[in-house]
């Protein structure tokens, strides 16, 4: 590539990315689920329909990353962008349809757009690792990062002031739809990225090839690990929103701007943990989420000692928990590039991702069935603290990851010095 052809295809990921990212944080700052929740869907539902992007990714991605390798990136990029973008429209028409057809329409959108995602998302990397030069490659990965996601709050706070002004189910369809519309257009600037990387015949069977990448030492332990930290991490965020929705009676508008504390903080982990691990290494990173993870679970449930405004103690423990999230998926992505080989690369980091993502879907999944059965008592308390059972959820999962402590030894880096790299976690 020319200098002048690079550039513009640099320019060219970072529009595409920019417009796709408002509908990846849609699902964790709180958007969909205030959407939900207007419409009258159940909190244990809202948790399960939430899960299920993940879980879709997480059936999906280790094997179209498999055709992506032999069929092109971008064909199957391209298929994944037609189906994000079906999938997040089917959310809107679920809210013009009778009451007995929503849960069914916004699965159906759901499992779609996770279905796209995993079609975009397992050949991301692998698409730009050829385009961006190594000497600039983590410059450019961490602007694009924070570019999409800057824009993202942005977006997010502008439709905040516009809910609270005009509260009405109109409004959540126009800012879905307007979701949508970038969507569309993102694909017209997809096919400007150019796949430098011709399509390669598979030299042995995905099965084969999927046994080869297990024999790598250390990594299926370490995709373990992160597995297990994800199982009992990645649905707190949803709780924390159903929390101030149930518990605490905030406003739509106030769980959508607490949701969106979550991406400042993710943004800050981003700076932080890219520091850390250049500087001190994984090791020390995962450390610190770990023990983070657990300390800010355990004082949600202490949030009624909070003298001040709830509003402001939940706030600031969200935007913490965004921080400790993001600095803990570079750790993992750090470890992940020490430890894969140059061959079957993205297959390798694919079953990371699937692992990954089948933990974050699991999450979700659990905690909904925990709630839909009531195996939680809804009133109980704690050191004469009231307690809801979404608190009994993060007590369980704060629990569990503070017994996992002996899990880090999982970890290669804990038990012996590795170098220290990152890599995007996938934009």
């Amino acid at each position: 590539m020319t200098e002048a052809e690079r550039k513009k295809a640099m320019k060219m990921i970072l529009l595409t990315a920019s417009l796709g990212g408002l509908a990846f944080l849609s699902f964790n700052n709180g958007l969909l689920l205030a959407y939900f929740s207007y419409l009258n869907v159940p909190s244990a539902t809202i948790l399960l329909l939430l899960a299920s992007m993940p879980l879709t990714q997480f059936v999906f991605i280790l094997p179209l990353s498999f055709l992506a390798d032999f069929l092109g990136k971008k064909f199957i990029g391209n298929f994944g962008l037609i189906f994000s973008l079906f999938g997040y429209v089917l959310l809107i028409i679920a809210s013009i349809l009778p009451e007995n057809f929503y849960t069914l329409l916004i699965g159906t959108g759901i499992v779609l757009f996770g279905i796209g995602s995993a079609m975009t998302l397992g050949n991301w990397f692998a698409l730009l690792h050829p385009i961006i030069p190594e000497k600039v490659r983590g410059r450019f990965f961490g602007r694009l990062r924070l570019t999409w996601q800057s824009i993202g709050i942005i977006l997010t706070l502008f439709f905040i002031y516009i809910l609270e002004q005009f509260p009405s189910l109109g409004i959540y369809q126009s800012i879905l739809i307007i979701i949508s519309i970038f969507m569309a257009i993102r694909i017209l600037f997809y096919q400007q990225i150019p796949e430098l990387e011709k399509p390669v015949p598979p030299k042995e069977s995905l099965f084969k090839t999927l046994m080869n990448v297990i024999a790598i030492p250390d990594y299926i332990s370490f995709c373990s690990y992160c597995f297990l930290l994800t199982l009992f991490t990645a649905a707190c965020p949803q709780i924390f929103n159903l929390i101030e929705k149930d518990v605490l009676s905030f406003s739509k508008t106030e769980i959508v701007f607490i949701g969106n504390l979550l991406i400042v903080g993710a943004l800050a982990g981003f700076v932080l943990g890219g520091r850390m691990v250049d500087k001190l290494g994984t090791k020390y990173v995962f450390m610190f989420c770990h023990f983070g993870f657990a300390a800010i679970l355990i004082m949600f449930l202490l949030r009624s000692l909070f003298p001040g405004e709830i509003i402001l103690f939940v706030g600031i423990l969200t935007l913490l928990f965004g921080l400790v999230q993001a600095a803990c998926g570079l750790a993992m992505t750090s470890e992940t590039l020490v430890l894969i080989p140059q061959e079957n690369k993205s297959l390798a980091t694919g079953l990371w991702f699937t692992l990954y993502s089948g933990g974050a879907g699991l999450s979700g999944f659990l905690s909904s069935k925990v709630l839909e059965l009531n195996l939680i008592n809804p009133d109980w308390s704690m050191f004469g603290l009231p307690m809801s059972s979404y608190d009994g959820l993060l007590l369980m999962f704060g629990t569990m990851v503070l017994l996992m402590t002996v899990t880090l030894g999982l970890i290669p880096s804990m038990v012996k010095k590795a170098p220290a790299a990152w890599i995007p976690q996938s934009t």
